[in-house]
């Protein structure tokens, strides 16, 4: 697929005349029309349409734009990243991870590398999901931590998983749920549940377990920050779904994670660009293994609700 095609598609979408988009790409209007129309035939999709001076989305372009928007907007990311590498030094690991992952799984890590090296050589930067795999596989960072599956992937990425969490429910331990080992998908169903808008990944996994059994979950408030639903559960505000990764705090809190009945469990991962594995990897790959190791070993609720690959 030509990049600089989807670039000018969404030029056009957003100036509103191929004229104003092939002068952002210093091309001729012609040569941008050729461009257009090797990109449609790409595609096998008629974009815009041209009964008038005007260029207007056809439903096909609509919906294509819709479903890739976050893509193209990620194409301008690429020169920063660009700068990014030029200015990191060459011994220094770039790690990337949403923020409860940071929290959860980074951030012990690096504090075991630092603890023994007194130097991490690390940093760690906080993105959302498609910027952790879009800038991952242009080289932007060294290495991201994300949950499987892989949903952005325009550039191919090596995927190494690491560990498996079970699908559990976050609530009060006075809650009357709490007294059971594991909670059926049925006694959730007239739970009032906080969780993320349609669409973004913890809100699919409720959506899907809820499905599975017939039944819709009953959400009372929605948000776009998994780190906001689990403190409206630690505020007393309904119920959401997480493990032990995004909340490892619920051993030394007054809430509890419940396992959900039946074999549901969630794989975390690794990725690095493709061919691309910085040496100082594996040394933070290891030092994340023997936290959660520890941490199985300390505390034996763990060791049923997350285990290594």
């Amino acid at each position: 697929m030509n990049l600089r095609g989807l670039q000018l598609f969404r030029d056009i979408v957003v100036t509103g005349t191929l004229s104003e988009a092939a002068n952002r790409s210093n091309m001729s209007h012609s040569a941008a029309s050729r461009l257009l129309t090797q990109l449609e035939y790409q595609l096998g999709l008629t974009l815009f349409s041209r009964s008038r001076r005007a260029l207007e989305l056809t439903e096909h372009g609509t919906l294509f734009y819709q479903q890739i928007s976050n893509t193209l907007d990620g194409l301008k990311e690429i020169p920063h990243i660009a700068r990014d590498i030029a200015s990191r030094g060459n011994r220094t690991l770039s790690i990337v991870a949403a923020a409860p992952l940071a929290n959860g799984l980074v951030v012990p890590a690096l504090a075991r590398i630092y603890a023994a090296a007194g130097n991490s050589n690390c940093n760690i930067q906080v993105e959302s999901r498609f910027a952790i795999e879009s800038k991952v596989a242009a080289g932007g960072y060294d290495v991201g931590l994300i949950s499987l599956p892989v949903e952005n992937e325009i550039v191919p990425l090596d995927i190494v998983p690491i560990l498996r969490a079970r699908l559990c429910i976050l609530l009060p331990s006075d809650h009357p749920l709490a007294e059971l080992q594991e909670i059926p998908v049925d006694r959730l169903a007239e739970e009032p549940f906080v969780t993320l808008a349609a669409g973004q990944r913890w809100r699919v996994r409720l959506d899907e377990l809820m499905g599975s059994a017939g039944y819709r979950p009953s959400i009372l408030f929605q948000t776009g920050s998994t780190v906001v639903t689990i403190e409206m559960v630690r505020s007393g505000i309904g119920l959401t779904l997480s493990d032990l990764v995004f909340f490892p705090a619920i051993l030394h809190d007054r809430h509890v994670l419940r396992p959900v009945e039946g074999d549901n469990w969630i794989t975390y991962a690794a990725i690095f660009a493709k061919g691309s594995r910085p040496v100082l990897a594996e040394p933070f790959l290891d030092a994340l293994s023997d936290h959660v190791e520890e941490q199985r070993a300390t505390y034996p609720a763990v060791a049923d609700l997350m285990y290594l690959i």
